[in-house]
């Protein structure tokens, strides 16, 4: 990021080309000083979503306690916690997924490990089993898993898990996301202003806010996306170096090595490499581009080969061919079909689940092609880029036949889309009249805010919180299993006071104060 004036935010991301101006950019935000605004930017969104942390304990959860406790692949000893563990014989547990961002969410756990060990020598009671108690939800699988965590002790330890990895890894990569779409469209726009307010709605009204409450992979891929389609395109449009095409192949390896819903858009940057490095230089240069491409990838790829061959036996075969049988995995081949019209209209617009449901702004990113000027927003071939991998990935996802499972977990599959199509809806919210945008810059918010808060489809959230008031989920969480661990929130707790404290916090962060001379 650079304001008017000397730059004041270090320098380009690691693997990029310095930031090259062709005019100073306006619209500085006030009172900068000697405060950076990226990292304002990148604590203001640690510090909500922080607040809105889920106590959700998923499948990548149980793997990445495995590798932090013995560095373990295996996860024998929660089998039966998770319908998505499920054991080979004579080979053990495992999870059904990839296994990259229980990789990651092993580091942060490691390192709390000390204090969690320490707690639980000082109440040894927390790690003991526990009889049954009261879970308030209706939905049975809840109740069934919390009581059975107490029975075998381990619902205090997998608890602090979730914690330390949304603390440890989730938090802190969307921080760094909305940094790094405030700095290219600082740069694009030449209005550094309009950025952060862009920056701060890429946080606050998409779909990466929900999802980021505690270890996604989901979440973990869009970030991937994100900072692989700012290596390619650079801040400044540009040809990709050497570098930055080794770094989009190594973003987007990582990608796949997190989830197979990778799989088109790690196919449709190595397209957009070939055909970016064909046009500049023929048949050879394409050729070169790829490879380098390929290169970068290669690492993460060479990583999941080697764990899927430790974990079942065959480099290739993806997880799903070893799961037992269920009502979707034996539809085409292990669950993946032609696209089915069902996910072809939910994806996109089921309340449960839908993408355009959670975030109805996302649906202006069709217009882009249409503007005959596109200030700030993607080049040409960009855009085109950006539909076709949208695209791309909506037909593999309107293919997995377990993407029909979203309905119990919101917008899951499509996310990785968020921001690609979030680069192309910016150019059209700054052409559009402005009571236009904020008809649909307002609800996305609303919308957002809510099913971070309630976690719930659309509609039930919004109803819950325009009708019942603020929520947390983890806060939620401790009420309904009030009976258990804290018999005084039977009744519930309001957030108020902490929402109170999070914007003093916020206020004191970006108040305006006289600069100082360097």
């Amino acid at each position: 990021m650079v304001i008017a004036g000397p730059s004041t935010a270090g320098p380009a991301l690691s693997g990029l080309e310095p930031l090259r101006l062709t005019a100073p950019l306006a619209a500085p935000v006030p009172g900068s000083g000697r405060r950076s605004v990226t990292g304002r930017l990148f604590l203001t969104v640690c510090l909500v979503y922080l607040l809105h942390f889920a106590s959700n304990v998923v499948r990548e959860t149980y793997l990445a306690v495995s590798l932090g406790d013995r560095l373990s692949i295996r996860v024998d000893e929660y089998l039966g916690l998770h319908p998505d563990l499920f054991e080979i014989p004579g080979r053990g547990a495992f999870i059904n997924n990839n296994p990259g961002a229980s990789m990651l969410g092993a580091v942060p756990y490691a390192l709390a490990r000390p204090f969690m060990a320490g707690l639980f020598r000082l109440r040894p009671e927390l790690v003991r089993p526990k009889p049954a108690a009261r879970y308030d939800d209706p939905r049975p699988n809840r109740t069934r898993f919390f009581n059975e965590a107490r029975a075998r002790g381990l619902d205090i330890k997998l608890g602090l898990a979730a914690a330390a990895m949304h603390v440890g890894l989730m938090v802190p990569l969307a921080g760094l996301a909305a940094v790094v779409m405030f700095r290219f469209l600082a740069v694009r726009l030449r209005d550094e202003r309009t950025a952060l307010w862009l920056a701060l709605l890429y946080a606050f009204g998409t779909p990466i806010f929900f999802r980021s409450a505690f270890l996604n992979q989901n979440a973990i891929v869009a970030h991937c996306v994100l900072l692989g389609f700012v290596a390619m395109a650079g801040t400044e449009p540009s040809p990709p170096t050497t570098r930055r095409r080794l770094l989009a192949g190594a973003l987007l390896g990582l990608a796949l090595l997190t989830d197979y819903s990778a799989a088109p858009l790690i196919a449709a940057f190595g397209v957009w490499a070939t055909m970016e490095g064909w046009s500049r230089g023929g048949v050879g240069a394409g050729l070169r581009a790829a490879g380098e491409f390929s290169l970068g990838a290669a690492g993460p790829l060479a990583l999941l080969f080697g764990y899927q061959w430790a974990a079942f036996g065959h480099p290739l075969l993806p997880a799903q061919a070893y799961m037992p049988d269920t009502h979707l995995s034996v539809r085409g081949w292990h669950g993946f079909t032609l696209p089915d019209p069902t996910l072809l209209r939910g994806n996109l617009f089921d309340p449960r689940y839908g993408l355009l449901v959670f975030c109805p702004m996302l649906a202006v990113a069709l217009a882009a092609p249409f503007l005959r000027r596109r200030p700030g927003g993607p080049t040409g071939p960009e855009l085109g880029f950006i539909l076709g991998a949208s695209l791309a990935l909506y037909l593999f996802n309107s293919s997995v036949q377990f993407a029909l499972l979203q309905f119990n977990t919101g917008v899951r599959y499509m996310v990785p889309a968020v921001p690609l199509l979030f680069l192309a809806v910016v150019p059209v919210l700054l052409r559009l009249p402005r009571g236009w945008t904020w008809a649909l810059v307002v609800p996305t918010v609303a919308i957002s805010w809510s099913v971070a808060m309630a976690r719930e489809s659309v509609p039930v959230s919004l109803m819950r919180i325009f009708l019942g008031g603020f929520e947390l989920p983890w806060l939620t969480v401790l009420r309904k299993t009030s009976s258990a661990y804290l018999p005084w929130l039977e009744r519930g707790a309001s957030p108020l006071a902490l929402f109170v404290l999070a914007g003093v916090v916020l206020w004191l962060l970006w108040r305006p104060r006289t600069a100082r001379a360097d």
